[in-house]
C-alpha cells in the first residue's frame, strides 16, 4: 500500500468484517439475548432491594402490595444474583468464542493476503507494520464482535423496558424524562468528539507499527548497538515515535472525561427530574428512583464501547486495506505446467519497483547445464533480475522456461521449478527437516543426508543428538552465517529445480566450504540444472559458460570469462583488476 493510498472506510470495513463471519451471527444474536436477560435481572435485584428498602424504613408499598417478608426479598436477591452470575458469564462465554473464532478466521486471512503480496512485499515493506496487522491490529477487531453488538442490543432493549414499565405505573412524565434521558447518553453524548477518537485510534494504530518495527530492528542489530553504544539512540527514536500518538491519546482522554462527566450529570439530573416530577407516594418515587439510575448502566456501555470501537474500526480499515491490496503480481488463470528441464530466455525483461524502472531491455538465456554469472555494482539491477525470474516483482517483457511462458504458469509451480536461494537465509522456527521440507512432499531422510553431506554440513548434523530432528533456535541464533546458508541451499537443491537462482547466497562462505557448494552445483549442472550466480566474488565466475555484466540495469557487457578478460578496457576487466589489487593489499 503507497504512501498515498487512503484507508478504507469504517462503513466498508465494517461490512467487510461482517463478510467474514456471517455464519457466527445467529451465536452472536445469542449473546445479545443473554446480554439482555443480564440486565434485566440486575434491574430485578434492584427492584427488589428497594421493596426492601421502602419497608426498612416503614413506608407502605404503592399499590395493594402487602409487606413482603424480608426473608423472602433476601432469598430472592440471593436467587437474582445467581441468575444473574450465570447469565453474565454465558454472555461473555459466548461472545468471547464469536471473537476468538473470528478473530482465528481474520488471521488467516491476513495471511493469505500477505502469501499473495508475497515474497518481495515482505522484504521491502515495514515487517513491523505487518507484524502489528498481523498481531495487534487483530487483537484490537475483538472489540467489534465481543463488545459492540451486545451491549447495544441490551442498551435498546432495556431503555425501552424501562421506560415501558415506568409509563404503565407512573404515567407519561416520568417515562419522557427517562427517555430522553436515555437517547441523551446513549445517542448524543457517544457523538461527542468522535473525529478526535478516530484520529487518536489511527495514530495509535499507525504508532503501534512503527514502533513494532523499531523494536525488531533492535533485536536484529542488538550486537551491532552495543558495539556502537547505540542504545540511547534508539530509545530516543523509539519515544519521538511514541510522542505524536501520546498527543493524539491526550485530546481523546478530555474528550472521555467530558463524556463521563456530561453521563453522571444526565443520570442524576433524570434522578432528580423524576423526583421533582413525581405525583405518587414517597415509597413508589424510592422505588422508580432505585430502578431508573441502575438503568442508565446499560445504556452508559454504548458510550464505553465507542471508545473501543473507535480503536477496533481503524484497525479494521488497516486490515481491510492490506487483504483487499492487489498482490505484486497476480496469478494467471487457465494456466499451464511447467516442463521439467529446458531452457530458461529472458527477452527484454524491465523490471520495476514502486513504479520506477530498475532493470531495462536484458536479455540472456541458460540452456541445461549451463552457469550464467551476473556481476556488477550495488544497485546495478542483480536481484531485481532475480526477483523477476520468480515473478516476485512486476516486469515486462518475455519470459520462458522450455518455450512455456513463465506468466501462464502457476506461482507455486514456477517457484519450485525455478528456485531462488538469496543471500540472507532465512530459517524458521522448527527442526532442520521441517526447514529443509518446508511442505514439500516426497522428500526422504536419504535425500536430505545426501545434500546435507554434499554441502560439507554432515559432520556438523552428525554431532547434533536429535540429528534431523534437531531444533533450530529462534531465529536460528545457534547456526553460523555460512551454515544457515548452506542449509538454505540444501533446502533448494533436495527440490531438484529445472533453474537455480544463487544471489549471493555463498557470501558468509569461506573458500574451502564455498568450493564444496561450487562442487555440488557443477554435478547437477551434469544431470541438467541451469545456474544462475549472482556474485561480488569474482573469484566464482571462472566456472561460468556467460558472464554478464549489469550497470544501471542495463548490459554492459557480455560474454565467456577468457573474452572478457582479454579486453583489458573492458568493465569486467576493470573489477578483476581492483578484486586483485584489495586482495593483494590485505594479505600479510
Amino acid at each position: 500500500m503507497s504512501k498515498q493510498q487512503k484507508l478504507p472506510g469504517s462503513l466498508a470495513s465494517s461490512r467487510w468484517l461482517i463478510s467474514h463471519t456471517l455464519d457466527l451471527l445467529p451465536p452472536l444474536a445469542l449473546a445479545s439475548l443473554l446480554a439482555c436477560l443480564n440486565r434485566l435481572v440486575a434491574l430485578g435485584i434492584y427492584l427488589l432491594a428497594g421493596v426492601g428498602l421502602v419497608q426498612v424504613i416503614g413506608l407502605e408499598l404503592p399499590g395493594p402490595s402487602s409487606r413482603v417478608p424480608i426473608g423472602l426479598l433476601i432469598v430472592a436477591i440471593i436467587f437474582a444474583g445467581l441468575l444473574k452470575g450465570g447469565l453474565r458469564y454465558a454472555e461473555q462465554y459466548v461472545g468471547h468464542k464469536v471473537a476468538f473464532l473470528a478473530l482465528s478466521r481474520l488471521r488467516s486471512t491476513m495471511y493469505e493476503a500477505f502469501a499473495k503480496q508475497a515474497p518481495f512485499t515482505a522484504a521491502t515493506k515495514s515487517s513491523g507494520s505487518l507484524l502489528a496487522k498481523a498481531t495487534g491490529d487483530i487483537d484490537k477487531v475483538e472489540v467489534f464482535f465481543a463488545h459492540t453488538l451486545p451491549p447495544a442490543v441490551a442498551a435498546v432493549v432495556v431503555s425501552a423496558t424501562v421506560s415501558w414499565w415506568t409509563y404503565l405505573n407512573f404515567g407519561s412524565t416520568p417515562a419522557l424524562i427517562l427517555l430522553s434521558g436515555y437517547v441523551i447518553v446513549g445517542l448524543l453524548l457517544p457523538m461527542i468528539g468522535v473525529p478526535t477518537l478516530r484520529r487518536a485510534a489511527s495514530s495509535a494504530a499507525t504508532s503501534r507499527g512503527k514502533q513494532n518495527q523499531l523494536v525488531m530492528e533492535s533485536l536484529a542489530g542488538v550486537e551491532v548497538l552495543h558495539a556502537f553504544d547505540a542504545g540511547e539512540q534508539m530509545i530516543k527514536r523509539l519515544a519521538i515515535t511514541a510522542s505524536a500518538d501520546a498527543a493524539q491519546g491526550n485530546r481523546a482522554g478530555w474528550v472521555t472525561g467530558l463524556r463521563a462527566a456530561l453521563s453522571q450529570i444526565v443520570t442524576w439530573g433524570s434522578a432528580l427530574a423524576l423526583v421533582l416530577a413525581s405525583e405518587t407516594t414517597l415509597s413508589a418515587t424510592i422505588i422508580l428512583v432505585v430502578i431508573a439510575v441502575p438503568s442508565y448502566d446499560s445504556v452508559r456501555t454504548v458510550d464505553g464501547f465507542v471508545l473501543g470501537l473507535q480503536d477496533s474500526l481503524a484497525s479494521a480499515r488497516r486490515l481491510f486495506a492490506t487483504a483487499s491490496a492487489p498482490p505484486v503480481v497476480a496469478e494467471q488463470r487457465g494456466s499451464v505446467p511447467l516442463p521439467h528441464t529446458g531452457t530458461l530466455s529472458v527477452q527484454n525483461l524491465s523490471v520495476f519497483h514502486d513504479q520506477r524502472q530498475v532493470v531495462e531491455g536484458v536479455d540472456f538465456s541458460i540452456s541445461p547445464g549451463e552457469l550464467l554469472t551476473v556481476v556488477g555494482a550495488s544497485g546495478s539491477g542483480k536481484s531485481s533480475i532475480a526477483a523477476a525470474l520468480v515473478r516476485a516483482l512486476k516486469s515486462n517483457g518475455t519470459l520462458s522456461l522450455g518455450e512455456v511462458q513463465l506468466d501462464m504458469v502457476p506461482l507455486a509451480e514456477l517457484r519450485s521449478r525455478i528456485v531462488l536461494v538469496s543471500q540472507e537465509a532465512v530459517m524458521v522456527r522448527g527442526s532442520i527437516r521441517e526447514n529443509l521440507v518446508l511442505g514439500a512432499e516426497g522428500i526422504t531422510d536419504e535425500e536430505l543426508r545426501s545434500v546435507i553431506n554434499e554441502l560439507g554440513l554432515g559432520p556438523w548434523l552428525r554431532a547434533q543428538r536429535d540429528g534431523l530432528d534437531t531444533r533450530l533456535a529462534d531465529r536460528s541464533s545457534s547456526l553460523s552465517g555460512g551454515q544457515r546458508q548452506r542449509l538454505a541451499l540444501a533446502r533448494a537443491l533436495v527440490r531438484h529445480p529445472a533453474v537455480l537462482i544463487m544471489d549471493e547466497s555463498t557470501s558468509a562462505l569461506d573458500a574451502d566450504s564455498e568450493q564444496l557448494v561450487l562442487n555440488a552445483i557443477n554435478e547437477r549442472r551434469g544431470y541438467g540444472m541451469g545456474v544462475l550466480m549472482i556474485s561480488h566474488r569474482l573469484a566464482t565466475v571462472r566456472e561460468a559458460n556467460t558472464v554478464m555484466v549489469l550497470d544501471a540495469g542495463k548490459i554492459v557487457e557480455s560474454g565467456t570469462p577468457q573474452a572478457l578478460l582479454a579486453d583489458t578496457s573492458g568493465v569486467f576487466y576493470s573489477m578483476v583488476v581492483r578484486e586483485n589489487d584489495r586482495i593483494t593489499a590485505e594479505s600479510p
